[in-house]
Order: structure tokens, then sequence, then C-alpha cells
């Protein structure tokens, strides 16, 4: 399906025109597009670390021990407005951010971004909206509520150093959110079902990550977003 995407996209069709033409939904569209675009920069990003490393193999200056664990945001919806994020907890972002920008990652506030991606290849910098709130990197998952029915949505979990800069270190997959309907009441009492479910379970690693001094003030916020 991806090479008929690149092609429709190519000639200039919105993912809402692609969806038509391949009998299929935006959400799913948009899902393909962005994992091409993702493996395209990770490859990208593998030859230019190759040949840095090319350039200088002996050098051990500034280098960083990179964690084996793949870091990774899914965004899950568990009801047609509210999503659970959950990313794996490494210790790479707080590497790069020290040897990079000599902070450490704790000392800086930690944040969620939720953009609004309909019917646009995300650049980072285009989305309709966004809104973020604080979030304690190593909680490792957090509630997200009141998204707008029939819109797709990208998360970011990273820092801000200041009021307007902010250094993404995770991007999850697209979602989207279902139509306002009331004609399937045995679907909308899945939903719920299944948000319920959801809503009991932690994950079973959180208890052997450490917190941070805002991590009070994360969790009045968790409460407020349930």
């Amino acid at each position: 399906m991806i090479e008929e995407i690149i092609k429709l996209r190519e000639d200039g069709l919105s993912f809402r025109k692609i969806a038509s033409e391949l009998n299929t939904t935006v959400g799913r569209v948009q899902y393909r597009w962005n994992k091409w675009v993702n493996m395209q920069e990770s490859n990208e990003a593998e030859e230019n670390n190759s040949k840095l490393e090319d350039t200088n193999p002996t050098s051990k200056e500034h280098t960083i021990d990179i964690a084996p664990l793949k870091g990774e945001l899914q965004a899950k919806l568990i009801s047609p407005s509210r999503v659970i994020l959950i990313w794996e907890v490494t210790e790479t972002p707080g590497s790069v951010i020290q040897l990079y920008y000599n902070k450490r990652l704790d000392d800086l506030v930690q944040v969620v971004r939720i953009y609004d991606v309909t019917d646009i290849i995300f650049n980072g910098n285009n989305a309709h909206h966004f809104y973020e709130i604080a979030v304690p990197f190593a909680n490792g998952y957090w509630f997200i509520k009141g998204l707008i029915a029939n819109r797709n949505y990208i998360a970011e979990i990273g820092v801000k150093f200041n009021e307007k800069d902010f250094l993404p270190i995770l991007r999850s997959n697209t979602i989207q959110t279902p139509p306002i309907t009331l004609s399937n009441g045995s679907e909308i009492y899945h939903h719920l079902s299944q948000h319920q479910q959801l809503e009991n379970w932690r994950p079973k690693w959180v208890d052997r990550v450490s917190t941070y001094s805002y991590y009070g003030e994360a969790k009045v916020m968790e409460k407020n977003n349930e």
C-alpha cells in the first residue's frame, strides 16, 4: 500500500483523497505514510552516524554509551476522546542532553505535546494547533483526555529549556478519533469497557524508575486528566 500512497502523494492528493482512492481510512493512510517517513529519517541518521564513525573511529572524546533498548512512544485510543501514551524509559535522552546542552534531564521541565495533524504531513511545526502538559519522563505512561472527534493526533514527549524552546525526545504513532455517532451502541460500550480496564492497569516497571522534583505536581495533573 505504501507504494501507492507515495505515488498519489507525489501527484498532489490529500490524505482524504488517497483514502478514498484506496478504499481505506484516512488514519490508516497517515499511519503508513508517517511510518515510511520515520523509516527514511532513521536510515539517513544511521548513514550519517556511520560516516562520523569512519571519519574518526579511534576518538574517545564526546562519546555516548547508547542503551540497547529502543526508545518508543506509543499512543492508544481507549475511548472516543481519550488516549494513553506509553514510552520506554532509557538513559539515552539524558546522556544526549547532558552532552550537547550541559544540562541534566531531571533539571528541565518534561512535557508531552499533543498535535492536531488532521489532513497534513506533519513536520514538527505545522500542526493545526497543540497543547502540552508537564509529565515526568520516568513515569513511562500518561492519560490524555479532551480530544476532538474525527481528528488525527500525534504526541511528542520532550523537554523545555524555557517558555519557547522545546526539544522533542520521542514521537508517537498517529491516532484518529472516531466521528460522533450513536448508531452503534455496542461499539461505544466496548470503548468504555476497554477504558475501564486500562484505568486499572499500570506498567509493572514504573516502580523501578526514579521520580523528579516536580513529580508531586505532575501527579495532581494526572488526576485532573482522569
